[in-house]
């Protein structure tokens, strides 16, 4: 059973309003037992992802992206931060495989979880695309 402050994180539509989490990434929060604050912070970048996709699908229809992919990503991005809860206010990059191997170790394809892997990777995605 999650705790009151973990179920407030996932449910409590806060102000301004943030829209849940998709319900099997709030299902894993609840069986790892997540930080309300990790939780709060998913919320708060799936929210910013599903604005942003928004945006772009109307203002860029001609660009192609998977909303899905990438608000499922914006939702579990940081899910390793439940096994290296020290990067929930510190630095470290621990959480980024770890968050991977968690979520695939759930049944979760491994093309779904690689957004907990390579978050923090997209200087250096970009910048190689940019120079090859």
């Amino acid at each position: 059973m999650p705790s009151p402050a973990l179920r407030r994180a996932l449910t409590d539509p806060g102000e301004p309003p943030l829209r849940p989490l998709p319900d099997e990434v709030s299902e894993l929060l609840e069986e790892l037992s997540a930080p309300p604050r990790l939780a709060a912070h998913l919320r708060a970048v799936h929210e910013v992802a599903c604005s942003l996709a928004g945006w772009m699908e109307k203002q860029h229809p001609d660009v192609a992206f998977d909303r899905e992919a990438t608000l499922f990503g914006a939702a579990v991005h940081d899910v390793g931060k439940t096994i290296h809860r020290e990067e929930l206010s510190g630095p470290g990059s621990a959480h980024e495989q770890a968050g991977y191997e968690l979520l695939v170790s759930q049944g979760i394809d491994a093309n779904r979880a690689r957004f907990a892997r390579t978050h923090a990777a997209w200087a250096r995605t970009s910048a190689s695309r940019i120079c090859s």
